[in-house]
């Protein structure tokens, strides 16, 4: 195969480098991913742990999408066998979790903070307990429609919540 002499060259410079080597060191930038660490980050945990309340406007009446609580932690303890209940939510929830897990991931990089290291690896832990022998993990599927488990890929949002758990894999080193 011929290849052009531009793209030669540009084979011979481009180089892979490491996210860990990559600083924003403008003080506006640094400012705001502190802010996001000590309070964004935690305050999210709050939210999927079901710490917190949130006044969250419900689009329509669904006694499965309880107002004010996220259950998307609870649901993976739910699948996980360690608490009794029924999966709440969307079926597309886990990836909250696996989002939150990408944030802190990202948040983790170039800065220390092993309170935070500490719960996200207590929630990995508990997303990898939650996951089947098999290796299939999605809390909707698992608690309320194990039969249909990569049956509706058109509208089950199964592999979107695989593509983000893929991302947060990535994201936390």
């Amino acid at each position: 195969m011929i290849k052009h002499k531009k793209v030669k060259e540009q084979e011979n410079v481009m180089k892979e480098f490491a996210l860990k080597k990559v600083q924003l060191t403008d003080e506006f930038w640094q400012g705001y991913q502190e802010l996001v660490r000590k309070e964004t980050i935690p305050y999210q945990y709050q939210v999927l742990n079901d710490e917190i309340d949130v006044d969250v406007q419900a689009e329509r009446e669904d006694p499965n999408l309880p107002a004010g609580k996220s259950h998307a932690l609870a649901n993976f303890r739910i699948a996980a066998g360690q608490m009794e209940g029924e999966h709440f939510g969307w079926f597309f929830q886990d990836s909250d979790v696996y989002k939150w897990i990408e944030s802190a991931g990202y948040s983790l990089l170039n800065t220390s903070d092993p309170q935070l290291e500490t719960t996200v690896d207590e929630v990995i832990d508990l997303v990898a307990a939650a996951q089947e022998a098999d290796g299939y993990l999605n809390t909707f599927f698992q608690l309320t429609r194990p039969k249909l488990k990569y049956r509706q890929l058109y509208f089950s949002h199964e592999l979107y919540c695989a593509g983000h758990l893929v991302e947060a894999a990535i994201a936390y080193d």
